[in-house]
Parts: C-alpha cells; structure tokens; sequence
C-alpha cells in the first residue's frame, strides 16, 4: 500500500512562514497580512474543514472574489489534505452546477461573494477580514497539514470540454510544487519579489501567482477585478527597490499597454496562454525579463519556457518560440506526415503529467498515453534550427480567447440545445477592433439573437459566448454531412450590430469609463452610473444622429448586447 503524501505546495508556504514569519504575505485593497498570520488563519480554516466532514482526498470548491481571502482559502483546503476545485462566481449557475457535480464537491468555501452554489452542496460563507482576523486572537500553534492519499490531486481545473461538458484536470501537488521552483528559479525570484496577480482562480496559471512568491517568502497582490479593467495596476508595480512580476496573456498586456499602462523598467513579465508576436514584446522591451511560457492544464501550468530579451535583430519570424522544457518535461513530436519529423503534435512527458480526467477514464485514456506518462496535447509545433520549439496550432476545434481555452464543439452544442441541432456553427474570427472573437451562425430567420445570446450567457462563460451572430440561410456541409466551417461566410447586412456603432462605442466606453473595450465588458462593473449613461447616449447622438434613451444602455450593461441595441436603433431610424 503506498503511503498518503504531504502537499508539497502547502509545504513550501510554510517553510517561508517558518523562516520569515513577521514579512507580508498577501496584501489587496484593504490591507496586508503577514505569514504567520495567513499560517494561522489557513489552519483555523483546515480545522473548520475537518470538523464540517472534509477528509483528505476530497473536493472542496472555492468561490472566491479577487481579494486576499481567495489565496488563503485555497491554502486551507490544501492544509486540510483535499482537493480545491475553483469557482469563478460570475459563471452561469448552469456551469457552476456542471463543475461541482463533475468534482463531487463535499463542500464549497464561498469568499468575499454572495451568488448562489447550485445543487445543494453545503457551504461555508467567508469575507478576507473574518477570515485573516480570526487567527488574531489565536494562542495555540497551528495543526500540521494533513496528508492525503496517494496518488491525490491538490487540485482540479475545469476546462471546456469537446463533448459538451467542460472536463476536470486533476493535478498533483508535487507536479505543480516542481514547476513552481523550476520557473522560480529560471527568473530569479526572491524574498523581495513582488507578484502582482491578475488571473482568475480558475485558471491554472494562478496556482503559479500564488506560490511562486510564497515559496521564496515574496509578497503576493491580489490585483481586483476593478483594478484590471480599469487600468489601476501602476501603483501596485510601483515597488522601489524591489523585483516586481507580472503574469498574463498577450491580449491582455495588449489592451493594458493601449490604455496607457507604463511598465517599470525592473518589471519582469511572464506571457502564457497564446501565442506571442515579436511586435508586442518590441513594445515592453525596456523592462528587467520578458518569457513566453507555454502549457496545457494537463502538463500542470507550463512545460516549456523562452527568454525573449533581447529580441535577436536578424530572426524574421513573427511569432516568438515557446521555448524549451523546464521541470524536466519531455517534449516529443509526433510527425504529421512521413515527410517531416519536425512538425507535429506535441507530446509531453515528466513528472508535470496530471493524473487524468475526474470521472472520466474513457477520456484520460484517449489522451494520456501509456498508461498516463505522456499526454498528447492536440497542439502543433515546429522544432527550429536551434532545437527551440514554435507553437504552429491546433489538430482539432480547440481555440484561445483572451488565454481561455475553449472548444468550439462546446459552444455549438449550448447553441444546438437553443436552436436545433445541425441549425447552428461556431468559429473564430478577427476583427481590427474586438480582435480574436467567437462567431456563430444561426439557421434561423426567425431567431431573436440578441435573445439568443442572453439565454446562452445563461449557460457559458462571457468569454465562451459568442461575440458575433449571423442569420444565414442554411449551415453548409461536407459529401460526409459534417458542417463545413470552411465554407462559412458571414453576410455583413446580418451581423448583430455595425461596425461603425461597436467603433463608436467603443471610443465612447474608453472615454467614459477608463477602460478599452471589450465585447463582455460590463457597464456597472467599471463604475458606470446614469450620469454616465447619459454622456454615452449623447456621444452617440451626436455620431449617428439618433435618439438613445438612456434606459437602452441601463438595460445592456454589456458592452456588446449594448453594440446590438443600438445598432437595430439605428436601422429602425433608416428604415
């Protein structure tokens, strides 16, 4: 019988809370805490836990806000010996209940929010003060961690899902403990580190926010959400004398470097989720280390790492390489053709494998090989000259939108459920202003698509919904009867609103709210108020020469829904 094993995550914690208990761990908007404080306030909760039922080895959901309350829960239930499962609380109830049904959650940690968890698993409701003020008062020593069994995930990861249904990754904490110190180590990250964290807890790139810096006895910020949309990040960069770090997907810096946000030059970025142009690390080039980190869920965080400064002058490619392996992952092409070995889907091997899908050994099977030591990670790479590796796409219908992973066929099965199977097709589309977007296309006259994309943000996540809908006269399909996305063409007298409206809001929404604009940005959630309705409405009066009620943007917080009411407004005026 192989014996239960420590968490290794929780376990490099506690060894900076050990040595260096009286420096700040964590701090957000409303305070910062110290590492003995967050130690005693993560076993208090692991307590909590246990005395609620919670064993090791089980699944423990966190829904938690962006404040410093999120981290130290996630901590606590690693402390207890379960599993955390992340829960983004503005995802629709119906993946909420997908995920904790798929996890089987036993308990779900709610932090610093009110929305509801769906299906009837307890909860315990939590605010960031209740829960780092409550180890004030504490006189004991802490418990030790609890062990879970082995082999155990520290946590699990739901991904959109080719079947329909997103997927859960389970990974193990000695896998994301290796590439945290591997990665750690490549960039230098110390006891004076800051980390500036932006990502949502649900996606995997977070574990790495989080304990990167709190293995080093570094300090980790909890950026808010308001922070981010808004462009409020240069007072947390601003850390004299001390290294600052920076996580997060190219589109993102993309919009944050528009919208004026000037790096400091001891900054050091790390890249990951898409694929990365020479022409925006040109932009950033004055900071301390620019790296472009390249991984799956299933490989835990990343397998591979490049350095891209300094841009060497005389490489002509546009896209930057994904580099080398790191944590002692293998990467393996698997050929395309006879004719060459360097181009072809990516396998990767090394202790960074995940466990597999929860629930779903059919699946695990088909993508983790040999008996689980490598997994074929359905990407296309091409090995350069110089052995560094250059992501080439995808073998199959997954894409990236703003660094999330989503299945295509996901998103036309939440349509087909709507509209009527073989009614319905989604794909990716570029476009100057909104960028990368999904677009669907709807076999259907008498279909409401501004209706249609409420009820479909009812089920998928803002960044799963599609950004266009176009009414087409029938979906094309192959001599085999399979829809034919090649042969997909959008009539522009069809899309859900008019270019020259989404670009005048979006000039408008910039101006107003302090913010670039994005498809599923949200009115009220960047301080948006009746007043500043009004200048909106006003501003697009004056551009279009229509009437806007102010109650049209009232109702359509979303930036999008709003590009659609505005847009049939305008064809009412000249029809």
């Amino acid at each position: 019988m192989t014996p239960d094993e420590s968490d290794r995550l929780a376990a490099m914690f506690l060894k900076s809370a050990h040595e260096t208990p009286d420096r700040v761990a964590v701090r957000d908007s409303g305070g910062a805490w110290t590492y003995a404080e967050v130690a005693a306030a993560a076993a208090d909760l692991a307590d909590r836990l246990a005395a609620a039922g919670v064993a090791p080895g089980d699944r423990v959901g966190v829904m938690a806000s962006r404040r410093a309350g999120g981290p130290v829960a996630i901590l606590a239930v690693l402390w207890s010996g379960a599993a955390y499962v992340p829960i983004t609380p503005g995802w629709p109830s119906a993946r909420r209940v997908a995920v904790l049904q798929g996890a089987q959650a036993r308990l779900v940690l709610a932090v610093d929010t009110e929305q509801d968890t769906p299906g009837g698993v307890p909860r315990i409701d939590l605010t960031t003060p209740e829960l780092l003020q409550a180890q004030r008062a504490r006189s004991a020593a802490p418990s030790s961690p609890r062990p879970r069994p082995h082999p155990g995930a520290a946590y699990v990861i739901f991904t959109s899902g080719s079947t329909g249904a997103p997927k859960g990754v389970e990974v193990r904490s000695a896998g994301a403990a290796g590439l945290v110190a591997s990665v750690v180590s490549l960039t230098g990250m110390g006891p004076d580190s800051v980390f500036v964290a932006m990502s949502d807890f649900a996606f995997d790139i977070s574990v790495f926010e989080i304990f990167a810096p709190w293995s080093v006895g570094g300090e980790l910020v909890v950026a808010a959400e308001l922070q981010i949309l808004a462009n409020q990040l240069e007072p947390l960069l601003e850390t004299p004398g001390r290294q600052t770090f920076l996580q997060t997907t190219p589109t993102v810096l993309e919009r944050l470097l528009q919208a004026g946000l000037e790096l400091p030059t001891g900054s050091v970025l790390l890249l990951a989720g898409e694929r990365l142009r020479r022409s925006l690390v040109a932009q950033v080039a004055h900071v301390e280390q620019v790296w472009n980190l390249y991984g799956p869920t299933e490989a835990t965080i990343y397998a591979t790492a490049h350095a891209c400064l300094p841009l060497a002058p005389d490489d002509p490619e546009p896209d930057l390489p994904i580099g080398a392996p790191v944590n002692g992952a293998v990467a393996e092409i698997r050929p395309l053709s006879d004719t060459s070995e360097e181009v072809g889907e990516l396998l990767i091997g090394g202790p960074g494998v995940a466990l597999g899908y929860c629930g779903r050994p059919d699946l695990t099977a088909e993508r983790f090989l040999d008996g689980g030591s490598r997994y074929a990670t359905g990407d296309v790479v091409r090995r350069r000259a110089d052995g560094l590796l250059v992501h080439a796409g995808r073998l199959d219908r997954q894409v990236k939108i703003r660094g999330n992973r989503v299945e295509l066929d996901e998103v036309e099965g939440a349509l087909a459920d709507l509209v009527g199977h073989g009614r319905v097709a989604v794909r990716v589309d570029a476009h100057g202003v909104v960028g990368p977007h999904l677009a669907a296309f709807v076999a259907d006259p008498h279909c409401d698509v501004l209706s249609l994309r409420r009820r479909l943000a009812d089920r998928l996540p803002a960044y799963m919904v599609p950004t266009r809908m176009y009414q087409v006269a029938e979906i094309p399909t192959t001599s085999s009867g399979k829809t034919d996305h090649s042969a997909l063409r959008a009539p522009a007298e069809n899309g859900v609103w008019d270019d020259a409206v989404f670009e005048t809001l979006s000039k408008l929404w910039e101006r107003y709210l302090g913010t670039p604009a994005a498809p599923d940005g949200n009115f009220y959630a960047l301080g948006g108020h009746e007043f500043t309705a009004l200048q909106i409405a006003t501003g697009l009066e004056q551009a279009h020469g229509i009437e806007v009620d102010v109650a049209v943007i009232l109702r359509n917080p979303a930036l999008s829904d709003l590009a659609a009411a505005v847009t049939e407004l305008v064809r009412t005026d000249a029809a």
